[in-house]
Order: structure tokens, then C-alpha cells, then sequence
């Protein structure tokens, strides 16, 4: 019987991988110390839902800025959130050819499970994009006002990636363009 197009996808990435974050907070914990070690002089105690809903509004904040392409600085210097361009393409170095398109890994998948001759010889299939954008955490550590600066990363989640990736296919967004460092 033969496999199925979804089938030989998982065959090729494997098993989904578990992981489990041991050593980050995430919004539940961080109401939780907040609670256990007072509530740095804001008056009273906030309740979870009040806390879940200043989170979600300073998220949608966040989202409405960088949709919009515009910089977001935080306050005591914690650094600036900021959407910049790569050009990609094709170049010869050393006297190999380089390319730095993105994979487009859903139709590649596509053709190896249709042809057995790209899978065998690994075949890939790219985006014919000219820039690649990305969201850029900027942060100096040692101006920063603020104590326990070890490591901070920003995820954006896929809500405000798509809402991102259409603005800038209908060219609403221009930002910084950086060259890339080999």
C-alpha cells in the first residue's frame, strides 16, 4: 500500500521532539513571584485574570507596532525590538556557488514524495525572494538599568508573524536593510 503524502513528511522529520523548558518563567510564574514577594508598591494586589489581561494588551501593543514596522523601545534601557531585511541570493565563493535562499520546505517535501530520484539526490526547492526579514532583539547589557541581565529573548508567536508577512507582501512595511557577516 503505498504512503500517503503526510506520512512520508513525518517519516522524513521523524517523531515530534519533546521538549520541556526548565529554566525560563513564563506569565503564570512570574504572577506567582510577584505575589509571593509583594507587589512592588502598586497599591493592591492585582487578581490573575487583571494581571493575563495587562499581559495580553501590552502583547497586543507590541504586535501593533511592529505590524506597522515602527521600532518598540522598552523603558530602563531594556533595548529596542526592531524588524530588519536581508537580501538574499546567489553568489560564488571560493569557487563554489553559494545560495542563501530560504528552503521552501513544503513544496520540496512535495516533490520528493512525488519523485524518488529528487529525494534520492536531496533536491531542494527555494523561495525566490529578494529579502529575508526578521525580528531583532537590540539590547547594551552594560547600560541597562536593571538587575539580572544574564539573557532575554523575544518569540514572536505566529499570530503576529502572519499578520507581519502580509503587511510586508502589500509593502505597507519598509525597515533597516543589514548586511550579513560570513
Amino acid at each position: 500500500m503505498p504512503m500517503e503524502l503526510q506520512e512520508f513528511k513525518n517519516s522524513i522529520h521523524g517523531a515530534p521532539k519533546v521538549m520541556k523548558v526548565t529554566n525560563s518563567w513564563g506569565v503564570y510564574d512570574i504572577y506567582k513571584h510577584i505575589r509571593k514577594n509583594g507587589w512592588y508598591n502598586i497599591g493592591r494586589p492585582v487578581k490573575e485574570k487583571e494581571f493575563y489581561a495587562i499581559i495580553r494588551g501590552v502583547n497586543k501593543l507590541l504586535a501593533e507596532e511592529l505590524g506597522k514596522g515602527n521600532t518598540v523601545r522598552f523603558p530602563e534601557r531594556m533595548g529596542t525590538l526592531e524588524l530588519r531585511k536581508y537580501q538574499q541570493g546567489a553568489s560564488i565563493v571560493n569557487g563554489k556557488l553559494k545560495v542563501t535562499y530560504p528552503i521552501n520546505w513544503s513544496d520540496t517535501l512535495k516533490l520528493w514524495y512525488e519523485d524518488g530520484e529528487a529525494y534520492k539526490n536531496k533536491t531542494l526547492l527555494r523561495f525566490n525572494e529578494k529579502y529575508v526579514y526578521r525580528v531583532k532583539y537590540l539590547v547594551n547589557f552594560d547600560n541597562a538599568k536593571y538587575e539580572n541581565k544574564c539573557f532575554y529573548q523575544f518569540v514572536l508567536n505566529r499570530k503576529i508573524r502572519r499578520a507581519l508577512k502580509e503587511n510586508i507582501k502589500k509593502d505597507k512595511i519598509d525597515c533597516l536593510y543589514e548586511v550579513k557577516m560570513n
